[in-house]
């Protein structure tokens, strides 16, 4: 028999087709499965020991953290609950109450160049100019503001200034080259007493007045939000 006959007496086996993806799973069935495994953690005597140890260490924290500071037990340990109240978020602070409520009105403008030399002046979201809807919204910016000015927390001021020049990039031949913070401050009297006018100053680094230079890519958010919009529009 020729190589020719033996090929076309031979029968073709077609391939195996590709096994089809397993289905996912809906978020409910999610959900359920997280369920089952947490239910299969607190049935154990050593799931039920950890997390009986994860609840006395967290309010062990916050019971030093919200402490009096200048009490020796304070003093001992709260260099041991720090890093994990820092790490997690979950610091605290009571300033707003007794004895020495923080008494400081603050908000947060900038000073926005643009690439053909002109500034604008922007003012970030302040509470006293909204209606209550709109404070309701926007209220994390109150603590956002009062937080971020502070000069222990310059690792927030870039943020800020990136923002003001993402907000403000309305023209594309003209963007925000560089975006200057201005704090606007002043001391709550006691009531009766007139309020007394902001002081105005510069966020300042020690190297003088802090400056942000914008670049392309820190616009590229605004950018890709109003292309997602004219998306949508059309």
């Amino acid at each position: 028999m020729s190589v020719i006959e033996q090929n076309a007496d031979t029968e073709m086996i077609p391939a195996p087709s590709p096994a089809p993806p397993p289905p996912r799973r809906s978020p409910e069935q999610r959900d359920r499965v997280r369920e089952r495994r947490i239910v299969r953690v607190e049935r154990r005597w050593w799931g039920r020991v950890v997390i009986s140890l994860l609840i006395v260490w967290h309010a062990f924290a916050l019971f030093i953290w919200l402490m009096p500071p200048n009490t020796p037990l304070v003093q001992a340990c709260v260099g041991t609950v720090r890093p994990y109240l820092m790490t997690t978020s979950l610091m605290q602070s009571w300033q707003m109450f007794s004895p020495n409520p923080d008494a400081t009105d603050v908000y947060l403008a900038a000073q926005i160049t643009y690439a053909d030399g002109s500034v604008r002046p922007y003012t970030f979201p302040r509470m006293a100019t909204m209606n209550y809807a709109d404070r309701y919204r926007e209220e994390r910016w109150r603590k956002f503001t009062e937080v971020g000015t502070h000069s222990v927390q310059p690792g927030l001021w870039a943020a800020f200034a990136r923002y003001a020049a993402r907000v403000n990039d309305n023209t594309p031949s003209n963007p925000p080259v560089s975006v200057e913070l201005i704090r606007h401050s002043r001391q709550v009297p006691p009531p009766g007493t007139p309020l007394p006018p902001y002081l105005v100053s510069p966020i300042h680094t020690s190297d003088g007045p802090f400056i942000l230079p914008i670049r392309a890519e820190d616009l590229n958010a605004r950018q890709d939000l109003n292309a997602r919009q004219d998306l949508n529009a059309k």
